[in-house]
């Protein structure tokens, strides 16, 4: 009995640690359509690119369709650049981010760059329709045709309970 008490503080203190991995606390509540705009807002007329310094940290809440596809090339070449340039410590921070989700929020869909330590759970823990707040950084935005083009990262998730 008394191993067992130590014992129990030492998982408990394992956990918690775990539980402080990812910085929960600086993603603060906004909607896509808000993060989209501050980017858009970000870009100046004469801008090809605008790379974002301050990441915009947001958890939003939209609904899981369980639709997946590639990142699309100029998305690809956007992160490597923006990885190169303000996250270049981070070695293969651009590799994780391989295929977009499209997600709901009200009637609008967006695809949106999901990493793949994040997406390894979709399957097990969501089903089309599922309610879930993504935690996700605004890296910045590009000129594609003529339209803005903004990047987001989702970087995390978690499913809603009240589904």
């Amino acid at each position: 009995m008394q191993m067992l008490l130590p014992l129990t503080l030492i998982v408990a203190s394992c956990a918690l640690t775990l539980l402080q991995g990812f910085p929960w606390d600086i993603f603060k509540p906004r909607t896509l359509k808000d993060v989209i705009s501050i980017t858009t807002k970000a870009v100046r007329p004469d801008d090809s690119m605008f790379l974002a310094h301050d990441q915009l940290e947001s958890k939003v809440e939209v609904v899981f369709t369980g639709q997946s596809r590639p990142i699309s090339d100029a998305r690809k070449t956007f992160i490597k650049t923006w990885v190169g340039m303000l996250r270049s410590d981070q070695k293969g921070y651009a590799e994780l981010y391989e295929r977009e989700y499209l997600y709901k929020e009200g009637a609008d869909e967006y695809w949106l760059a999901t990493s793949k330590p994040v997406t390894k759970y979709f399957e097990k823990e969501l089903k089309p329709g599922d309610k879930m707040d993504l935690y996700l950084i605004s890296i910045g935005a590009y000129r594609s045709k003529g339209e803005i083009d903004c990047v987001l990262l989702v970087e995390e998730f978690q499913k809603r309970a009240d589904r």
